[in-house]
This record gives C-alpha cells, sequence and structure tokens, in this order.
C-alpha cells in the first residue's frame, strides 16, 4: 500500500476542521465579536498552513515513489496512475473523492464568508463616513480616479 494514504486521512481531518471552523467564524461575524473573529483567523491560517505541509509531504511522497514528475508534479499524472492502479487502491480513491468535496465545501463557505465580511466592511465605512459628516453627494475625485468624501464642518463629533 501507498504510504500516501495516511497523508489524505489526515488531510481529510482537516479540512473537516477547518469546515467547522468557517461555520463558527461566520457567526462570528453575525455577532460581530472582533476578539472572536482575530481568533477564528488565527486559527484558520494555522489550519492553512498544516493543509500546506500535509500538501507537501503527499508531493514528496508522490516523487519519492516515481508517481510523479519531479520537476513539475501534477494532480494529474497523479490520478492517472491512480486509475490504472486495482482494486485494492479503492480506499484511496474513496478518500481522495472525500477530500475533494471536503475541499470545495471550505471554499464555498470561506466564499461566503468572504462576502459577509466585504458587506460589513461596507457598512461600517459607510457609518464611519456617516459620523464624520460625509455625504454621498460631497465626494470629489482623487488622482487615481477613485472618489474621496469631503469634510464637513457639521459633524456629530462637533455637534
Amino acid at each position: 500500500m501507498l504510504p500516501v494514504t495516511p497523508v489524505f486521512i489526515k488531510s481529510k481531518e482537516t479540512l473537516q476542521q477547518l469546515s467547522l471552523l468557517l461555520d463558527r467564524e461566520r457567526l462570528a461575524y453575525g455577532e460581530q465579536n472582533s476578539k472572536l473573529i482575530i481568533d477564528l483567523s488565527n486559527e484558520k491560517q494555522s489550519l492553512l498552513d498544516e493543509m500546506n505541509t500535509l500538501n507537501e509531504k503527499r508531493i514528496n511522497i508522490l516523487i519519492k515513489f516515481d508517481i510523479v514528475n519531479r520537476k513539475k508534479p501534477t494532480e494529474k499524472e497523479f490520478k492517472d496512475w491512480l486509475s490504472k492502479q486495482d482494486s485494492s487502491f479503492d480506499d484511496l480513491r474513496l478518500l481522495i473523492v472525500e477530500c475533494e468535496a471536503l475541499l470545495n465545501l471550505c471554499k464555498n463557505k470561506n466564499n461566503t464568508n468572504a462576502r459577509i465580511l466585504l458587506t460589513l466592511q461596507k457598512r461600517n465605512k459607510h457609518l464611519f463616513e456617516l459620523l464624520q459628516g460625509h455625504n454621498e453627494k460631497n465626494k470629489v475625485y482623487t488622482a487615481r480616479g477613485s472618489t474621496k468624501p469631503i469634510s464637513s464642518k457639521h459633524t456629530l463629533g462637533r455637534a
């Protein structure tokens, strides 16, 4: 049996943890708990670092067993090799399918969280501009072509 199976098992566990963490991150955005969001972000980075390490380990094993090209290893090479193997590799095939499904789930959850974060950032920027007395109508173009609010003399802070 190919010693890459334990790497995929660990990858699956890490992806499951990442999926749960992304759910918690989404809830933290809803609660607007900045401390929790920062903690979850650090946890997420740690899990992503672990996934990168596991990926490097997997590639090194595949190179060592001469399954993929040493100079430019690709997933296609590995999958082509795996498709030619007998039924004793069915467990590995299933594990790979599960990992790919989890990875896609994590990508979707992360994209959803990114959209939520962008919406929160826009809302907070708008509220901040309101506090500063900026108005959508009182904007000018900068040298780069973007818009910049003009300060008003009647801000909430001066009221």
